[in-house]
């Protein structure tokens, strides 16, 4: 089973300087893909665009997918929707401008696409966007929306949706390819998970540039429980060769490149 590798790209720091370590690390995210010989698909906060275009460049001329992390990383949940959708149209006018690409793709903050938050879809539709990535079907997590298909799916309004790639267990639903999951979990136990997903799931890891900077002092991630953050930070030294040894399994194209031709739109109740 092929893997896609996402990264949402976004300042740990939420300072975006436009020499910060999040530029940094993500340069050295790249020069992996370069040897791997991946192409990933890039969720990328509106605010590195402004901070750092080159950057925003550099990703697109590499071949590699830009895609939308709304404007400041601020959950939809949190959002107001008159400032989001017009913070969503400049962003993605600046970054297709940068990169001379359209951006098809949306992945909201902390995955916080809730039946809360469907107003969103709308705004994303007016804008564009072709595929969301922004639901966790399961129940474990603050912004979980569970019972939702575990394969892309279409919304009313046509976009397509990824969810995020969760494995049964039990009343939870767990995710395995990203963040504290893949960090904390056996790596013989994530590769177990991908062989035993669907035909019909499509596989993709998330990422952020701080997951590979194994040398930066530790401080608490805005919104995180410190505990989450703790173990974070340790999980480190290990998650670049991780996700190398995910990635080993058999990279797949960026999310853009695998939205399904046809699928029948989702009805909600």
């Amino acid at each position: 089973m092929t893997v896609t590798f996402t990264v949402d790209l976004e300042d740990a720091s939420d300072r975006y300087a436009p020499d910060g370590r999040y530029v940094a690390m993500t340069r050295r995210i790249l020069d992996m893909c370069d040897e791997t010989g991946c192409k990933a698909t890039f969720f990328t906060v509106g605010r590195v665009g402004e901070a750092a275009p080159g950057l925003i460049r550099d990703i697109a001329a590499r071949g590699h997918e830009i895609a939308y992390h709304s404007h400041a990383h601020v959950s939809l949940t949190r959002e107001e929707p008159a400032r989001f959708r017009r913070e969503t149209a400049d962003d993605k006018k600046r970054f297709e401008d940068l990169t001379g690409q359209p951006v098809a793709g949306f992945r909201a903050p902390r995955f916080s696409l809730t039946p809360q938050s469907l107003w969103a879809l709308d705004i994303l539709a007016e804008a564009g966007f072709r595929y969301s990535s922004s639901i966790m079907p399961t129940s474990l997590s603050l912004f979980g929306f569970p019972d939702m298909p575990r394969t892309p799916f279409a919304w009313p309004n046509g976009i397509v949706e990824f969810p995020l790639p969760v494995r049964p267990m039990g009343k939870y639903p767990l995710p395995y390819l990203g963040g504290i999951y893949l960090y904390t979990m056996p790596l013989p136990l994530a590769r177990y998970f991908m062989h035993k997903a669907g035909r019909d799931e499509v596989l993709w890891t998330y990422t952020h540039p701080y997951d590979f900077d194994s040398d930066e002092q530790f401080s608490r991630l805005s919104g995180a429980p410190l505990w989450v953050s703790i173990i974070l930070w340790l999980a480190r030294r290990r998650a670049a060769a991780k996700i190398r040894a995910i990635l080993a399994t058999g990279a797949a194209p960026p999310l853009r490149d695998r939205i399904p031709a046809s699928l029948m739109p989702l009805k909600i109740q």
